[in-house]
């Protein structure tokens, strides 16, 4: 509506137009969070949030007190033959002992130790650079992918970084089979070294 003394217009909005704008509104952001969540679901895991979630698993594993058994190293020497292994009576003869089962954890590191000296890469072979971060980073990589059942080793970097490598691969099949898998498996950044 015009007013007739200044020559501008003024708008007056009533019930109805308010409604509709505050509902319209409303429907434009529930379609914006329903992309955003259909959009978040269909993307695959980023490394970065494979690797905090594997440092968070590391770091509440090694918070644990580790049991400490000592492993008993298998004998290198032949065993000797028991008198009643050397009888040939089947009924004196007994079945060889099982030997006792091995820890499965290994104890935790302390802090500021130096880790275990990385394999040196294999000559002729190939590898797929999963990352280059810092150490505590690449440890928690190197157990996922461990844990995966990739082959996988740390090697020291540029710039005070640890990469991970997955491999070694001989072949181009192989090599191409586990980028495939490494894709599959949320690890995305992947290049040769």
């Amino acid at each position: 509506m015009k007013n007739k003394e200044t020559g501008e217009f003024e708008l007056v909005v009533g019930d109805k137009q308010l409604l509709s704008g505050f509902f319209l509104g409303i429907v434009l952001l529930a379609v914006v969070f329903a992309l955003g969540y259909v959009l978040g679901r269909s993307s695959p895991k980023s490394a970065t949030l494979v690797s905090e979630t594997a440092a968070a698993a590391t770091n509440s594993a090694n918070d644990r007190p580790q049991a400490a058994s000592p492993a008993v190293p298998p004998s290198t020497e032949p065993a000797a033959a028991t008198p009643a292994a050397q009888t040939n009576d089947p009924a004196q003869t007994t079945p060889p002992a099982e030997a006792p089962p091995q820890p499965t954890t290994v104890p935790a590191r302390e802090p500021g130790t130096p880790s275990p000296a990385a394999p040196e890469p294999a000559a002729n072979a190939t590898y797929w650079q999963v990352a280059a971060s810092s150490k505590n980073s690449a440890e928690a990589f190197f157990q996922t992918l461990k844990d995966k059942g990739f082959p996988v080793i740390t090697r020291p970097g540029p710039k005070d970084l640890t990469v991970v490598w997955v491999g070694p691969y001989f072949d181009k099949e192989s090599f191409t089979r586990a980028k495939k898998a490494l894709e599959d498996a949320g690890f995305n950044t992947l290049k040769r070294p």
